[in-house]
């Protein structure tokens, strides 16, 4: 399994990337602001403005009517010449007849400048009053106070008049005339030296500036669009690389698992919660396998069982099939039948011995199998089998000695079954060792895991166990020959006692002591050192 380096969860990615979306966002529209206002058309005079003033001669003439403008001051646009007293002294459009004052031709914007009024409405609670304000190239150049009546109360701005009529503030405020055209101003003096001034009446401040300026609007904006566009689809590609592959490789792991393809899926910079579920399945998978390939050996296992439990029947029922059908036939002299008959009893006895452990193995591994467990001190117990088997091994020519501690170590333990253990590891002692060996048992308290157990040490110095069969030493039908001709078991016995001990809550493994010694654990009270 490859383990990557932690990363944060599904809310965080998204977070770290949305902020990071909008900081981006935030950044390009900051660049193409920027840029869009260095590029942005300030002032782009429409052409009948630029018409006009190139007709200096006639203006200077006074000959006003051989001027044509036409429609290239927007659809209802025309002009009007005033002397400096602002009368208005010709008209392109006799529809209208409009009247000025000088103050009206003070704040008109001048053609070819960029200084403009701006009036605005001030209330404070029953006072209430304008403001008057002065741009140049969109920068704030001065200011005004003014109160109800138009009286200046206060200005920076070099004004001519104390007051502002209150024609003069309604054209502040709109900005436009009564037909909701805007105005400028060019002045000029005729051949007679006289001031005169040419009013524009255009259906817009500046249609040329607005139109280049709508066109360059429209290519940033829409160039930002299109990156903006694409960042997000990058962002989606990035999340979709970070959240969707890994599902992806979830599912296809699924599947191939399903198909029966064990596969671990490797860890990438997925989010925490990803991380986890690949881990979970990782683990999932790792227990299936194991548990398929438990399930083969134990299908391996059963299959040896069967063939080890036939081969085990099969020899001595053939040699007591043949011995009967032997004597049956009279082809055994009559001084050599008894010989025969106690052969026949021997093999009598192990087919006995070999069924009666293949049932006790059966109903130990049965799952409603019950200990008839009993409270009691261990150590008075082992002192009592020690005593029971003493004599017998003596006279078999085997040494036997123990080491017990003297205070007791209650509890719950099935006598008859623990004997059994004991007598089966003893039992394959006296099996593969010869007189003179000799036989050990001891035992002492020992803490595991927070527990107290009894740990006894049985064993003898033989020759010990063959470190190839040391792994299997308590799998069913294992005895020390590989052909299993010597006859000397069934391979239950070390099986039978490890499903006895389990049964108390125990543990038996074989040591690394000289000769054979097995340490079993047995569970004692909390209290069971007394």
């Amino acid at each position: 399994m490859f383990i990557a380096r932690e990363k944060g969860s599904i809310y965080t990615l998204v977070l770290h990337n949305s902020i990071r979306l909008a900081g981006i966002v935030l950044i390009l529209a900051v660049i193409f602001w920027g840029v869009g206002w260095i590029f942005m058309p300030q002032k782009v005079e429409p052409a009948g403005i630029k018409k006009l003033i190139r007709r200096v001669d006639s203006l200077e003439n006074d000959d006003y009517s051989s001027i044509n403008v036409g429609k290239t001051l927007g659809r209802s646009g025309y002009f009007e010449i005033t002397d400096n007293k602002a009368t208005v002294l010709y008209t392109s459009d006799s529809r209208h007849r409009n009247t000025y004052n000088r103050d009206i031709l003070q704040y008109l914007p001048v053609v070819d400048t960029d200084v403009v009024y701006d009036l605005l409405p001030l209330e404070n609670g029953e006072q209430k009053g304008s403001l008057l304000i002065q741009y140049n190239d969109d920068q704030l150049t001065g200011i005004a106070m003014l109160d109800e009546n138009g009286k200046i109360i206060y200005s920076d701005l070099d004004l001519k008049n104390s007051q502002i009529s209150s024609e003069t503030m309604n054209y502040l405020f709109y900005k436009a005339d009564s037909n909701n055209l805007f105005i400028q101003k060019y002045e000029f003096t005729n051949a007679k030296g006289e001031q005169r001034y040419l009013l524009i009446h255009s259906n817009s401040d500046s249609a040329g500036t607005v139109n280049a300026q709508r066109v360059t609007f429209v290519f940033f904006f829409g160039l930002y669009i299109i990156l903006l566009v694409v960042l997000i689809i990058l962002t989606g590609r990035r999340l979709s690389a970070r959240v969707v592959a890994p599902i992806r490789k979830l599912t296809r792991a699924i599947d191939e698992t399903a198909g029966g393809n064990w596969i671990q899926i490797h860890e990438g910079e997925e989010p925490r919660e990803m991380l986890e579920v690949i881990r979970s399945f990782n683990r999932m998978e790792e227990a299936l396998r194991k548990s398929e390939e438990e399930q083969r050996k134990l299908q391996d296992q059963r299959r040896q069982m069967i063939a080890d439990i036939s081969h085990d029947l099969k020899t001595p029922i053939t040699v007591i099939s043949g011995y009967v059908n032997a004597l049956r036939d009279g082809l055994i002299p009559a001084k050599e039948q008894g010989k025969y008959l106690e052969i026949i009893q021997n093999k009598t006895e192990l087919l006995t011995g070999l069924i009666n452990s293949f049932s006790d193995y059966s109903r130990l591994d049965h799952p409603g199998f019950q200990l008839n467990m009993e409270q009691g001190d261990l150590c008075e117990y082992i002192r009592e089998y020690i005593a029971g088997r003493y004599s017998e091994l003596e006279v078999g020519g085997f040494d036997l000695e123990a080491d017990l501690p003297e205070e007791r170590m209650d509890a719950s333990f099935d006598r008859m079954q623990l004997r059994r253990v004991f007598d089966n590891i003893l039992g394959n002692a006296i099996k593969y060792c010869g007189p003179g060996t000799r036989l050990r048992i001891e035992a002492g308290l020992v803490v595991k895991d927070d527990r107290n157990y009894l740990r006894v040490l049985i064993g003898d110095n033989g020759p010990g166990i063959p470190e190839k069969y040391r792994a299997s030493i308590f799998d069913p039908f294992v005895v020390g020959n590989e052909s299993r001709t010597s006859g000397k078991g069934t391979g239950l016995g070390l099986s039978i006692a490890r499903q006895i001990v389990e049964l108390h809550g125990g543990s038996i493994s074989l040591t690394d002591r000289p000769g054979c010694v097995y340490e079993i654990l047995l569970p004692v009270n909390e209290k069971g050192r007394t």
